[in-house]
């Protein structure tokens, strides 16, 4: 028989992790966080046009056709979005979390049975114990096992794999011919004896791979000290800018500083163009100058002098805005 090290086989009850147990706690996380994150973001999707009667009337026809052009457009674009591609990608790992799930519905947690392991049936005599301890250490010891290339080793299987199944195959052996890790067994179901009752997780084998080592802390150091505080930061600073009701404080401070209980009703298209949305949503540039320009002469006589008339980006604004209630034509280089 081969020799092996005492201290191995005790840290073996120390050094066993479950990968189909850890699939399955990641693939509900998954689900908790994929599904209702994929109901808010298809609520925002309009996938068939508003009911409206004017869709019957010929004279309405244009106006229609460039409404379901610009939703087709506003479609693609949340479908091509940042959250878009985030729901395709969450679904796509799901799935193939959900199939790798479907493979592996057959294998078992794993649990320490020393008959499974040297493949004898329960209450096997001591001879046949030793024969098949004798038959799978000589398949399975590492110094037939030393390539990476299953090929090239008797056991078919990578070197550490084999050097794990070693292990465990002289662990179940102990168990089985030695008195008192016998006993241990069949009282407390571990050869170590009772330790005690614990809660664990199922973790990969390749979480604390010594291997892997490097690679797993700088991942955490970039997940933990780059990327969550940036996406705090973000989202704070975001946020930060948005009253409980959606409205940026700027607007509201603009607002609160134009609007009275005396403010006459024919300054509301100035004070409304002030908004900071529309500031961001269409900043002027430079290329626009030109049809801007023209489009201002067009409607200036209508223009009431507001606080906001020396800000450029509101004067578009209130520019376009008085274009669309005069029915002025508005240049395709400002749509």
């Amino acid at each position: 028989f081969f020799p092996v090290r005492a201290g191995a086989c005790r840290a073996m009850a120390f050094e066993v992790f479950d990968d189909v147990a850890f699939y399955w706690f990641l693939f509900s996380v998954m689900v908790m966080v994929i599904v209702p994150m994929s109901y808010s973001f298809l609520s925002t999707l309009q996938l068939r046009p508003p009911a409206d009667w004017t869709r019957q009337l010929d004279s309405c026809k244009e106006k229609n056709e460039r409404i379901e052009r610009e939703r087709r457009k506003d479609l693609m674009s949340k479908l091509f979005g940042w959250r878009g591609v985030g729901f395709i990608c969450s679904w796509t790992l799901l799935i193939a979390l959900a199939m790798r799930l479907t493979v592996m519905q057959n294998e078992e947690m794993y649990t320490f049975n020393p008959y499974r392991i040297l493949a004898i049936e329960e209450g096997a005599e001591p001879g046949e114990i030793k024969k098949a301890y004798r038959k799978m250490s000589l398949k399975f010891h590492p110094d037939k096992n030393q390539d990476d290339d299953p090929e090239k080793n008797s056991c078919l299987c990578p070197a550490k794999e084999a050097a794990d199944l070693f292990i465990k195959i002289a662990k179940a052996y102990e168990t089985l011919t030695d008195d008192a890790t016998r006993d241990n067994y069949e009282k407390y179901g571990n050869p170590d004896g009772y330790h005690g009752t614990s809660v664990t997780i199922g973790l990969p084998s390749w979480l604390t791979d010594k291997d892997n080592e490097l690679a797993i802390l700088v991942a955490y150091f970039v997940a933990l000290i780059v990327i969550i505080p940036t996406v705090v930061g973000l989202w704070w600073r975001n946020s930060s800018k948005f009253l409980e009701d959606g409205v940026m404080q700027n607007t509201a401070y603009r607002f609160y500083r134009q609007i009275s209980e005396h403010t006459a009703a024919k300054f509301m298209p100035g004070i409304l163009s002030s908004a900071v949305e529309f500031s961001e949503a269409v900043p002027c540039r430079n290329n626009q100058a030109d049809d801007l320009s023209k489009l201002h002469n067009r409607v200036r006589e209508q223009f009431v002098k507001n606080q906001g008339d020396v800000n450029n980006d509101i004067m578009k604004v209130k520019t376009l805005l008085y274009a669309f209630l005069l029915r002025e034509p508005v240049p395709p280089s400002l749509q």
